[in-house]
């Protein structure tokens, strides 16, 4: 008896708010703000057909204060995308946006994003950081976990489509209309969608919105110049990204940020510009013989040719003297790929490009720029390696000053098979079997702890998590930054997050830099023990050590 009131009231209710559905079919892949500064902000939207579309920007959820409107046509050419690059903003204050279709009188969902406090005010802030989303693992539920963290913003960092791959029945992409389709694929998931209109993103490209392990400066043969410009434009139509404006690198991504006084973001591009994987001239997959008796001279020669880059000679120069004049207590590196040695198939990340990495590293040495933070994605996996040069002075026998060190904090994925599957698919490939039978087995386990611990022995990891659908969340006060893995089980319906792991910094001083014999001495004989007998580092709870 109480059905018909009740259906009414809802009914009412339902006339009197902006209704999803509405919003959905007039803007079917929600709102994005990203590139948000102190007083500037990018707003994107996809439109569901041609004609004007109206931007509001309020300072309040209701849009009764609206501070800015702007109008733009959607077509067919652009897939329908819109971008407003809004300029004058003020600083620390939080904005609320929506479009409108004019001709229709049909609302998107609100959107919202904080400008960041101006340069020289050392506030805290609270961001996340992850990368590598494939549609084919969606739901994407670990963006909704990162959406309650209630970040002042958060990195896609890399690997926002799986271009070359097929998911749900949609082939590859080859050209505009395929990349764009996959992009549109993403954001069907509703969570990504949620944490977009949530807080605005700050986004880096890597491989997979091209195709995999591509080097853009040398392209591998199955690749056109053609094909790689149809992947960028369409990366830059879903984007809230801001062009450059730089005449002869018109896809140009790397780019700076500051947020206050407390922190500056370095956001590289580290495919478009860098040379062949020396992979391609057959090297090995062990040249170090970590695991394999290899030992393959020449390959490691070609891996420290300082010809070779990764970043391209402006985008190096860019970086260094970006660190250099950095006033901010605390610079973010964003790098879609990791510094830390892996050992093994070396040529894709830093491993690959040795002189490079180490030309940056020493770089900053030398000059004495503190605060230096790695942030990578790529591996899907979690790591917290503690001091990148570790490896590096012990193996490839490169010189740092005694107490210099840099942290690097690895996260994700967001959803694709994590680096425990992937790992469990090659050894099941190799012996015929399906992966989910050999993920588990005594076998699979001895040899992916044996490979883990290697990998940590050589680095000194303190943390190695390699089975999670993950984020990083990083806290910055004035007080120092603390850097949070979460995540949640993979192919588990419904999974609770988990705290992985927490480290601070700065971490406690590791040597004594002052000058004095004895104290060097010392500093000599704690390391000869350290690296003998090295600190077990802290590890996940996924597998049998990790």
């Amino acid at each position: 008896m109480y059905c018909r009131p009740l259906l009414a009231i809802v009914g009412g209710l339902c006339l009197l708010a902006p209704p999803w559905a509405a919003a959905q079919s007039a803007f079917p892949h929600g709102v994005a703000a990203g590139d948000v500064t102190h007083d500037t902000a990018v707003l994107w939207c996809r439109a569901n057909a041609a004609g004007q579309v109206r931007l509001d920007v309020a300072t309040d959820d209701l849009f009764q204060t609206v501070v800015a409107t702007q109008v733009s046509e959607a077509n067919e050419a652009d897939d329908f995308t819109l971008k407003f690059d809004l300029e004058g903003l003020s600083p620390t204050t939080a904005y609320f946006y929506r479009f409108v279709r004019l001709d229709a009188s049909e609302a998107s969902v609100s959107g919202t994003f904080r400008t960041a406090p101006p340069p020289e005010a050392p506030q805290a802030l609270r961001f996340v950081h992850s990368g590598d989303s494939n549609a084919r693992a969606q739901p994407f539920d670990i963006l909704a976990y990162a959406a309650a963290e209630q970040p002042d913003f958060w990195f896609w960092a890399g690997d926002t489509a799986y271009a070359d791959g097929v998911a749900d029945g949609l082939p590859p992409a080859v050209d505009l209309s395929g990349y764009r389709g996959k992009h549109r694929q993403n954001r069907d998931d509703e969570h990504l969608r949620g944490l977009l209109a949530a807080a605005p993103v700050w986004v880096q490209w890597d491989d997979h919105e091209v195709a995999n392990d591509y080097d853009g400066g040398e392209l591998e043969p199955h690749l056109t110049a053609s094909s790689v410009a149809d992947a960028y434009r369409a990366f830059f139509d879903y984007m809230p990204i801001r062009r450059q404006g730089i005449a002869d690198d018109p896809q140009r991504i790397y780019r700076s940020f500051r947020y206050g006084s407390l922190a500056e973001f370095f956001i590289l591009d580290c495919r478009q510009y860098r040379s062949a994987d020396v992979g391609r001239q057959g090297g090995g997959p062990d040249p170090r013989a970590f695991l394999l008796p290899t030992l393959e001279f020449g390959t490691i020669a070609l891996l420290a040719d300082p010809a070779r880059t990764m970043l391209g000679t402006e985008q190096l120069d860019w970086l260094k003297a970006g660190l250099a004049s950095s006033t901010a207590t605390w610079k973010f590196v964003l790098s879609s790929v990791p510094f830390s040695s892996l050992l093994f198939l070396p040529y894709d990340r830093w491993d690959g490009y040795v002189a490079e990495r180490y030309d940056i590293l020493r770089f900053i040495d030398l000059n004495n720029v503190t605060g230096v933070v790695l942030l990578s994605a790529d591996i899907h996996g979690n790591v917290y390696n503690p001091d990148v040069t570790r490896f590096l002075r012990d193996t490839v026998r490169q010189e740092f000053s005694p107490c210099f060190r840099i942290p690097e904090f690895i996260a994700g994925p967001i959803a694709t098979d994590t680096l425990r599957e992937e790992i469990a698919g090659v050894g099941a490939a190799i012996f015929g079997i399906p992966t989910g039978e050999f993920d588990g087995t005594l076998l699979f386990d001895l040899g992916f702890g044996f490979l883990v611990d290697k990998i940590v022995a050589a680095n000194q990891l303190r943390f190695v998590e390699p089975n999670r659908f993950a984020y990083l969340v990083v806290d910055v006060t004035p007080d120092g930054v603390t850097l949070t893995h979460k995540g949640i089980a993979p192919g588990q319906a419904a999974a609770e997050i988990e705290t992985l792991h927490a480290a601070s910094l700065p971490e406690p001083a590791s040597c004594f830099p002052a000058p004095l014999l004895p104290a060097c001495a010392c500093l000599a004989i704690a390391d000869a023990v350290r690296r003998y007998r090295p600190t077990p580092p802290r590890l996940g709870r996924a597998g049998r050590r990790v």
